[in-house]
Order: C-alpha cells, then sequence, then structure tokens
C-alpha cells in the first residue's frame, strides 16, 4: 500500500523494522535513498505527525524558569542506568530505584536541599532523558563511549536570559548557527531566544536546516503562543521527544544523587 501526495509517494505499508529506519533517515536529514521531491514531501508528511505522548513543549513554561530543573537532555542509543552512571549518579540509588517525591519529602522532614542536586532520568519512545540541576556542576556531561547516535541538550540560565540548545550526532556537534551571522566557522551554542517565529532559524546549508520545516509546521498547528514552547514542538515533530508528564509533575520518576566519594 502507498499514500501519493501531488503524484509524488510519500509512505508505504513496509515492515516495523524497515519505516523504523526510513523514520530515523528521514529526521536526521539524511534521505538519500529518495529523489530530492520525494524526500521532501516524506519530510513534510513526519514533520505533520503529532507528538508521541506528552511530547516536551508541556515543559517549555516552567523550565523556561529553571523548574524542575535548568538541563534537558535526550540521548540516543545507551540505556537510562548506563547514562544516569556515567554523569556521576549514585550506583545504590540507581539500584534502589529512587524516586523524585522520595527526595522532596525527606527535604521535608529533615530541612535538607536535595531536590536541587539528584538527576532524574527515564526512557521515553527510544531516547533517554535526564533532568537535573548544574548550580554547582553535581552533573554533567560526561564523554559516553562510543558516542551515542544523537544527543540534545536543552539548558536554561534565568538570570543571564541564555536558553541554549545544542545537537551532537555520532559525537559530532553540528553547528546550529542562526541564519542572521553567516559565519559558517561558528561553534557556539544556539540560544532559543533567536527562534523568532515566521523566520527560518538555520540556513539551508546548515545540518539542522531540516528543523525549519518542523518549527513551521508546528506554528501552523497553533497549540502554542510562547516561542520557546513553539521550539520545544519543533523538537517534538522532527525527534520524537517525549516527557512522562504526570509521572514528572507527580515525582514518580526515578532520580538518583551524587555518587558518594
Amino acid at each position: 500500500m502507498t499514500f501519493v501526495r501531488d503524484r509524488v509517494v510519500v509512505a508505504e505499508l513496509r515492515s516495523v523494522a524497515e519505516i523504523d529506519w526510513l523514520e530515523d533517515r528521514a529526521r536526521t536529514a539524511r534521505q538519500s535513498h529518495m529523489p530530492p521531491k520525494q524526500a521532501a514531501a516524506f519530510e513534510e508528511f513526519l514533520a505533520r505527525q503529532g507528538p508521541v505522548g506528552d511530547g516536551v513543549a508541556w515543559i517549555a513554561g516552567s523550565w523556561r524558569r529553571q523548574q524542575p530543573f535548568t538541563k534537558l537532555e535526550f540521548i540516543k542509543g545507551p540505556t537510562a542506568e548506563d547514562v544516569a552512571l556515567a554523569y556521576g549518579a549514585d550506583a545504590q540509588d540507581i539500584a534502589d530505584g529512587l524516586l523524585l517525591h522520595q527526595v522532596e519529602e525527606q527535604d521535608e522532614r529533615e530541612g535538607t536541599d536535595d531536590l536541587t542536586r539528584v538527576l532524574a532520568f527515564g526512557e521515553e519512545n527510544g531516547w533517554t532523558w535526564l533532568g537535573y540541576h548544574d548550580f554547582d556542576h553535581a552533573f554533567s556531561r560526561r564523554p559516553l563511549d562510543p558516542p551515542p547516535e544523537q544527543q540534545i541538550t536543552l539548558g536554561a540560565t534565568m538570570a543571564k536570559a541564555i536558553y541554549a540548545f545544542s545537537y551532537f550526532e555520532d559525537g559530532v556537534y553540528q553547528n546550529p548557527f542562526p541564519v542572521e551571522d553567516g559565519a559558517e566557522d561558528r561553534r557556539d551554542m544556539y540560544e532559543l531566544i533567536w527562534y523568532t517565529p515566521g523566520e527560518a532559524p538555520f540556513a539551508p546549508e546548515a545540518p539542522l536546516s531540516f528543523l525549519n520545516l518542523h518549527l513551521r509546521i508546528a506554528e501552523k498547528a497553533g497549540n502554542w503562543t510562547d516561542n520557546i514552547a513553539l521550539f520545544f514542538e519543533g523538537l517534538e515533530r522532527a525527534f520524537g521527544l517525549a516527557l512522562p508528564r504526570d509521572a514528572i509533575t507527580t515525582g514518580n520518576v526515578r532520580c538518583a544523587r551524587p555518587a558518594r566519594r
């Protein structure tokens, strides 16, 4: 069975394994197996698909205010437990299945402040996700060996109004420079305040130029008016990112404190 739009095949009935492979290739803008017109049509077909599960746009507003985390990371490949250990999480907390609400309740009982020094983690839609604060650098990105297939980092620094986005593929930074810079050798972070709805944030030759389409579709959907929430919805559509809304808001997600020294 095939699906055709404007005389161009945009989807076919295939095995689950083949569809997974095709979707991964399309999401990362590597459609060399398709003619350009078909690749563009298939990319638009994918961009119009709704978010998986809860998506991530729902957390954009509180994340902007550094709640419940200042750092959100999404890693494709390694398990959540392996990533948490690589980031310096306590192995015993991971083995015990410590939950975020347990740390919050302990803070209330004992007057401690451990909630700001834990790493929350889980797996959604084939991605490992991490949420944490980096106030005292208790957790920071450590090299994973081998490098993950994909890694997305979102960091909020409210006091400086810095909201950063970075994307790595097979350990290589994808240089998401903005259109207006025109400096092709730029290698610093992309700040979300640079994004203006209605304008393409990434130059056509940039590795992340395929995000432009997903952001345009998100803008047309009209689900959000806040720029950061719109950008997050674009990431939902481009990468299939999701966070468990109820579990995070109720504290029923796994977490770990920094490894004891």
